[in-house]
């Protein structure tokens, strides 16, 4: 990494630069601390694998566009068995040399940017050890592509590429935002899916900048020649006679309009505590719209079951919606009406989530 630097440093006297301000930026040294959050994707449900991460990175740029880092993250990360509903724990570090790419600059060299956009992209190890969650699950999971699971640790490449906005606080100290997609080797979480994985990571920072010399003042500009004499003034017009208003237009009243999707498991009606609070929030907004009415529409999956089957748990499923909001939040039976459509419709794309009750509430 101090090769690069120096490297990149010698090449800086080359580089012409158009303002005394950024001769006096340019080259510099920086450290800086993020903390952000990660997630790997895999097949299971990516909002259960979000871990808090922090880094650190050392690095400087040779000229206004040009500069590099060593970027050091980690260290909590998670995986998933969709057969067994858990997740699994293990730590990683991964270390990568990045170059930088200032695109303000790049595009308007002349000027002084308080907000630089940097595109990264490089290459690394990443590091992960105490796989012990997976390896304790592993025999009852149903997973087949865990047969290459590691057990100690693993050391695996890391491409990365990205982009960090960073704001100017002062001369010497900048607040960033970086998103990165990092692309490691496939055993990395050790499901085997047959290409590698891939790591978002999000981290919020501050870096501080490091032999930054001060701003050289421009110079004085040239004396502006006399003003002109002023021109006599033109006689005055008779001003115009002012046009009539317009009638102001009729305000048109907006109708306000909410929407709930409640969703259900596999041949279930039960409303599960985690999708209830959304009826509260429904029974809310129609009691705060007191001349709302609403719809409730029952759904059932194509993927599973057979029509009459569907039919049934699609009506049960909206029977059970109204019936909440009714006894339990208080709404006028005469304000809902209520339909199922069995497997007939498919409003979502995805075939589980059309395990569904749909309600629609509007002014009237």
């Amino acid at each position: 990494m101090a090769s690069v630097l120096l490297a990149g440093m010698a090449t800086q006297a080359t580089f012409a630069q158009e303002s005394g301000e950024k001769k006096a930026d340019y080259p510099y040294v920086f450290v800086g601390v993020q903390g952000g959050g990660q997630v790997t994707f895999t097949n299971y449900d990516a909002k259960k694998l979000i871990t808090p991460i922090g880094a650190v990175s050392v690095g400087g740029m040779f000229t206004p566009v040009v500069g590099a880092r060593l970027h050091v993250s980690g260290i909590n990360e998670k995986g998933g068995l969709k057969s067994l509903g858990k997740t699994y724990d293990y730590k990683f570090v991964t270390s990568n040399i990045d170059l930088m790419f200032n695109l303000c600059n790049a595009f308007a060299p002349k000027k002084h940017h308080v907000l630089n956009a940097y595109l990264l992209g490089g290459v690394g190890l990443g590091y992960a050890w105490d796989n012990d969650d997976l390896n304790g699950m592993a025999n009852t999971a149903a997973e087949n592509n865990l047969n290459l699971r590691w057990d100690d640790d693993r050391l695996v490449h890391n491409f990365r590429v990205g982009m960090q906005l960073d704001a100017e606080v002062s001369r010497v100290v900048g607040i960033n935002l970086e998103v990165t997609a990092n692309n490691l080797h496939d055993r990395f979480n050790s499901k085997l899916n047959g290409k590698g994985d891939w790591q978002l990571q999000a981290l919020l920072g501050v870096n501080f900048k490091i032999g930054r010399g001060r701003a050289e003042k421009p110079s004085e500009p040239a004396p502006l020649p006399p003003a002109p004499a002023p021109a006599p003034k033109p006689e005055p017009k008779p001003e115009p006679k002012p046009e009539p208003k317009p009638e102001p237009k009729p305000v048109v009243r907006q109708l306000a309009e909410t929407k709930t999707e409640v969703f259900f498991t596999i041949g279930s009606s039960a409303v599960r505590d985690t999708e209830e609070g959304k009826l509260r929030d429904f029974a809310q907004w129609m009691k705060n719209h007191p001349t709302a009415k609403a719809e409730v529409m029952g759904y059932a999956d194509a993927g599973t079951g057979n029509a009459e089957i569907n039919r049934n748990i699609s009506e049960k499923r909206a029977a059970r919606v109204v019936k909440i909001l009714v006894e339990k939040y208080g709404i006028d039976a005469s304000r809902l009406t209520s339909g199922f459509k069995g497997d007939t419709v498919q409003p979502f794309k995805d075939n589980d989530s059309n395990r569904v009750v749909i309600g629609v509430a509007k002014e009237q």
